[in-house]
């Protein structure tokens, strides 16, 4: 995989604009009031680079006045990150990726708040945080689980009469407690003396 691309897309503005675009064609107006928090130049900037990166497309232009107003999509092969892309990032690259996922889902929450619909009691399914303990078979399942949820929601992904959106954000890898447990260290010295 080129590394310049998963570059291009884990960075905390360039990451949001793709996912808005590969949600739904925008102009640049558009984008900045779904990334109203993002500053005019950095928002520019990023649509530039992503679109020099092969990362987003025009799909059309449109005349207003004297002026040319582009539409930009994300291009679907190229706007997903895969594990191979990971692969090429430095530890500081993953971490502006999950920063920028982070500010967009605060920045969506935000603007659900700030809407006539917000019933937080009702709308809402579920906001959770929770580490699991799995072995590499339990985790693969555990993976196919979020695979087919994250496909069901690209399914649904275009507007049909009587629906009405739903946000669903994913992020799962190892996690690194601030302490063990007495059996994780059981482990590791069992697998140390084995070694020697």
């Amino acid at each position: 995989m080129d590394p310049r691309r998963s570059r291009l897309l884990l960075h905390p503005v360039r990451i949001r604009v793709s996912l808005v675009l590969a949600q739904s064609e925008m102009n640049v107006k558009q984008l900045a009031k779904v990334l109203d928090d993002v500053p005019q130049a950095s928002l520019y900037r990023a649509v530039a680079e992503l679109l020099d990166g092969g990362i987003i497309e025009v799909t059309r232009e449109e005349r207003r006045g004297g002026a040319i107003e582009r539409y930009f999509r994300a291009n679907e092969q190229e706007s997903l990150i895969t594990r191979q892309d990971l692969g090429t990032l430095g530890p500081a690259e993953f971490v502006a990726g999950i920063e920028g996922l982070n500010r967009m889902l605060a920045a969506d929450a935000s603007r659900y708040i700030a809407s006539e619909d917000f019933d937080w009691v009702a709308d809402f399914t579920r906001i959770a945080r929770q580490v699991g303990y799995f072995d590499d078979e339990e985790r693969a399942e555990v993976q196919g689980m979020v695979n087919a949820l994250i496909e069901r929601f690209e399914k649904a992904a275009e507007y049909r009469p009587g629906t009405k959106p739903s946000l669903l954000n994913v992020s799962a890898f190892p996690y690194v407690a601030g302490f063990h447990h007495d059996d994780e260290d059981a482990e590791e010295g069992a697998a140390a003396e084995a070694r020697a």
